[in-house]
């Protein structure tokens, strides 16, 4: 019954870790800690270059947000997932959550 009663709880925010940058992306942004029970993981919101360098007011509602709270506006989107993602990317766009797949490589959980 344990892992029953942990798979119903939802992630909680344990700490930002500060600004991220990922070698050969032009974007940057924050990466958050987030725990549920024993379970740790870390997510990263990452902004666009251009996103960063355009007016606010031209983008996506959820790239703004994300840009005003240091991420912290779409981490708590994926708070109730069973397996938030490692990474979410916001730029002209909006939003969107790569799966592991596409960002070639595995999640990082303890």
């Amino acid at each position: 019954m344990r892992c029953r009663r942990l798979a119903l709880m939802d992630w909680e925010i344990r700490a930002n870790l500060g600004r991220h940058v990922r070698t050969g992306v032009d974007a940057h942004g924050w990466r958050w800690e987030i725990t549920r029970g024993a379970e740790v993981a870390q997510v990263v919101i990452e902004i666009s270059g251009r996103a960063w360098s355009s007016d606010p007011l031209s983008l996506p509602e959820d790239t703004r947000h994300a840009l005003e709270t240091d991420g912290h506006a779409e981490l708590l989107k994926v708070l109730g997932q069973d397996d938030p993602p490692r990474v979410i990317r916001c730029g002209y766009s909006g939003c969107s959550y790569p799966s592991a797949d596409e960002l070639g490589e595995r999640p990082s959980r303890t």
